[in-house]
């Protein structure tokens, strides 16, 4: 997936809470470890991670962009993936254009990632230009996915297909 080396601040501490979290959910506790075995488990863990997935999927998992409800909504539709995953879009239209969106999972950090990054691509486009994205377009735009995660990306566009489809319907 390939390192980038100019990460920010913030992206760095939330990468090291992520890992301090990690951790002790495996038992793994800074008070109860020596300094140095605590850090290298840590920096570890940050590795690893970094070797599974782009920075920008580490960062929208991290940092979820658009990870909300939207009050109002014109449209929302919630989809289960087959890994028992489910996502719910939330669509705000204005003339045919995506001017406010949300989403809701109960998944994993892919998952996250990839709600997150549909949301990206489609705000502030034509509808007529939503519909042709696709599972790879954005796995593309997370700088890919570990094979056993590529459903993530469906889950989203799915999810995101069946507010459109409501959308339609109401429209009639």
């Amino acid at each position: 997936m390939g390192k980038n080396t100019n990460l920010s601040a913030e992206f760095e501490s939330n990468l090291d809470i992520w890992a301090e979290n990690s951790l002790a959910g495996i038992g793994i506790f800074k008070d109860k470890s020596s300094p140095e075995d605590y850090e290298r488990w840590k920096k570890t863990a940050i590795e690893q991670l970094r070797e599974m997935y782009s920075d920008k999927t580490i960062d929208l998992f991290l940092m979820p962009v658009n990870k909300r409800t939207v009050d109002n909504a014109d449209s929302c539709a919630k989809v289960d993936g087959s890994c028992g995953d489910s996502m719910e879009f939330f669509l705000k239209v204005s003339e045919e254009v995506i001017v406010d969106l949300g989403f809701e999972t109960d998944g994993c950090g892919p998952t996250i990632a990839s709600g997150g990054m549909v949301a990206e691509m489609i705000k502030g486009k034509k509808i007529n230009e939503i519909k042709k994205l696709t599972p790879n377009d954005v796995l593309d735009a997370l700088g890919g996915l570990p094979e056993e995660n590529e459903h993530c990306a469906s889950l989203a566009v799915h999810a995101l297909k069946e507010a459109l489809e409501v959308l339609k319907k109401q429209k009639k």
